[in-house]
């Protein structure tokens, strides 16, 4: 997927994206970190066609996004939002059968065995039978992934998918992800609040400032204490931790000067 010389406004407002352009390597982990309000979210609508880009083009495969039916489109990329609609006392199971409607027409026709495998995936098959609405908030976050998986997308796109969930249950979402990654070589696209998480776990961060990528690469190459001091506009130390590896810290800012009177 590629996206070129990307735009994007809402009507009589400003513009949130302006003349993006970047490409996602298949196999991928890429990360997309940045200040609120940059424009990180917004990516993520473009590339799946929830919203439309106002100038620019995105391409899957060499063609545009809008050469895709909806059902074609779907099969080839699938998104997990930060938040996600309840469905009353619907089943997991039934939830992750709703990512398979991109190859059938209604839900009743899709067998149970059809999405063990997801329910496997994301660790929820002991889970299968409950309500959606009884599991915590990490649980369901899992559900909604299996029901991603379950288009069998070759891009999955996650935004920000640890905001609401404790430590353990990010470093859960985490490792599941990892082992997507490892055994199905899927491109992984996400936005994270997180700036250490998307470090570990990226194999490209896209560093977005006012709706312009700033830098791009290897976490490697923007462990930059300068660059993340001006992309997130407050002060920055990298420091290093015996069995962790390089961390990022936020400072508190200067306390002024006071004179003793």
């Amino acid at each position: 997927m590629e996206l070129n010389q990307v735009s994007f406004h809402y009507p009589s407002h400003e513009t949130i994206l302006h003349a993006f352009s970047a490409r996602v390597a298949p196999g991928k982990i890429i990360s997309i970190i940045g200040p609120n309000g940059a424009g990180k979210s917004t990516i993520l609508k473009l590339m799946t066609r929830i919203l439309t880009p106002s100038s620019g083009i995105i391409t899957l495969g060499g063609q545009p996004l809008t050469a895709f039916s909806q059902k074609q489109l779907a099969q080839k990329v699938a998104i997990v939002s930060q938040q996600n609609p309840l469905y009353d006392e619907m089943k997991v199971i039934d939830v992750v059968k709703t990512g398979r409607l991109v190859y059938h027409n209604l839900l009743e026709t899709i067998p149970d065995r059809e999405v063990f495998k997801y329910l496997a995936l994301t660790n929820l098959t002991q889970l299968a039978q409950r309500p959606i609405t009884s599991l915590s908030g990490g649980q369901q976050q899992r559900v909604w992934l299996a029901a991603a998986l379950a288009q069998e997308p070759e891009y999955l796109l996650l935004d920000e998918p640890t905001t609401y969930l404790d430590i353990h249950y990010q470093q859960d979402l985490m490792m599941i992800l990892r082992q997507l990654h490892a055994d199905h070589s899927i491109s992984i696209i996400l936005v994270l609040h997180d700036i250490n998480q998307a470090f570990r776990i990226s194999d490209e961060l896209w560093m977005i400032k006012n709706g312009r990528l700033v830098a791009n690469g290897s976490p490697a190459s923007c462990y930059d204490q300068q660059l993340l001091a001006d992309v997130f506009e407050t002060n920055i130390q990298i420091i290093s931790i015996p069995g962790y590896g390089r961390y990022i810290v936020e400072l508190p800012p200067k306390e002024p000067n006071r004179r003793n009177d």
